[in-house]
């Protein structure tokens, strides 16, 4: 019972309806309105003898059998009144059922018109900038060719002339070629980092779902990232021995360019010691706390989950809340000359998403990272 229903019931008069602060009306089971307070007639601007000739639906749309699925449902609703149309007036409306000598629904109305205005304004502005931000990263996508290019043509003929396709070149001349072609190469690392970006954030990346052999995938990565930690003598290890299906259903070349940034990105920051990547399958009791719905008909192993650990310098905690922001940790990454860095891990968050998938991280300052998330690799829960 709801204060609506306490107050009414033990006064039995429709005199304290005018003293309680918000609008109030009682009706009948066929709608038929039987009570209003002064605070309803005042919020309306309308007569007593008016409110005689008028129905819930007069006031806003929905009428009774939108107060009726409230009374059950316990919830509120906004909507916008019939009555002043010349004006804006948005009520809240919350309903219960109320027993006496027969039933009915006690109807509580507040004036919520400049709170709702304002959220209206804020809901324009966000989908004005959402509108902004797509319209630039689709424009741009559009533009790629013609960014990258350019820079194929620098890094190429750079190359060229190196190897002597121009002539003999002179020590200097050979210390400035090398300049360029370090300095465009890494232009384009940034360039490719932030068309990929703004695919994802536009939504004109592409993939597609399939069954692939995921052992043969985790194969083909580990021997691909292997001489990377060779060369700074760390040791790298797959560990699969939890895999209890080799066949998944996603997108394969996503999942390994997740798999593969997350090991470089622990490769780079692990000076000593060893980078782990472990592959399971969470129970549904670790996947309903990590935030995924989970039903009794969710198959068994239906998730797969992989984690990225590495015995590194660990995350200053200031940063792990903006991880996976490109743009929170920007200046940290212009400092260290390595600004495609501070995208890659935006691309991955957004690459996990496009997967149906979560991701986090867990850290400890000088004790290492540990990255890691789950992606639905069944049909049945795309």
């Amino acid at each position: 019972m709801n204060i609506f229903s306490f107050l009414f019931k033990k006064k039995q008069s429709g005199n304290v309806l005018n003293s309680y602060p918000e609008a109030v009306i009682v009706v009948s089971m066929t709608g038929e309105i039987l009570y209003a307070n002064e605070n309803l007639l005042n919020l309306l601007k309308i007569s007593g003898e008016e409110l005689d000739n008028i129905e819930l639906l007069d006031i806003f749309d929905g009428g009774f059998n939108l107060v009726s699925g409230l009374s059950k449902s316990k919830d509120s609703v906004v909507v916008r009144s019939k009555l002043s149309l010349d004006e804006d007036l948005f009520l809240e409306v919350k309903a219960s059922e109320y027993y006496d000598d027969e039933e009915k629904i006690i109807v509580s109305i507040r004036d919520v018109t400049n709170s709702q205005k304002m959220l209206n304004k804020l809901l324009f502005e966000h989908e004005y900038l959402n509108k902004l931000t797509k319209n630039k990263n689709t424009f741009l996508t559009k533009i790629s060719g013609e960014l990258t290019s350019p820079i194929h043509s620098i890094n190429g003929f750079s190359q060229a002339i190196l190897e002597g396709l121009g002539g003999d070149v002179n020590e200097k001349q050979e210390k400035y070629l090398k300049i360029i072609n370090k300095n465009s190469m890494q232009l384009l690392e940034l360039v490719n980092g932030l068309i990929e970006y703004s695919k994802l954030e536009s939504g004109l990346y592409d993939y597609e779902f399939k069954n692939f052999d995921f052992v043969n995938l985790m194969t083909s990565l580990f021997n691909e990232m292997k001489p990377v930690a060779d060369e700074k003598k760390l040791i790298l290890n797959f560990d699969l021995n939890s895999l209890a299906k080799r066949t998944l259903y996603s997108d394969e070349n996503v999942l390994k360019q997740i798999v593969k940034t997350l090991v470089d990105n622990a490769i780079t920051n692990t000076d000593v010691g060893s980078v782990q990547v472990v592959v399971s399958h969470p129970d549904k009791e670790y996947l309903e706390i990590a935030g995924f719905n989970v039903t009794e008909n969710t198959p068994d192993k239906a998730y797969l989950m992989i984690k990225v650990n590495d015995t590194g310098s660990g995350i200053p905690e200031p940063e792990l809340n903006n991880i996976f922001d490109p743009y929170a940790n920007i200046e940290k990454y212009i400092a260290k000359k390595a600004a495609p860095k501070s995208l890659s891990l935006g691309i991955v968050y957004n690459l996990v998403r496009l997967l149906k998938g979560k991701i986090w991280v867990e850290s400890e300052s000088m004790k290492g990272s540990s990255f890691c998330f789950i992606i639905p690799i069944e049909k049945f829960s795309l």
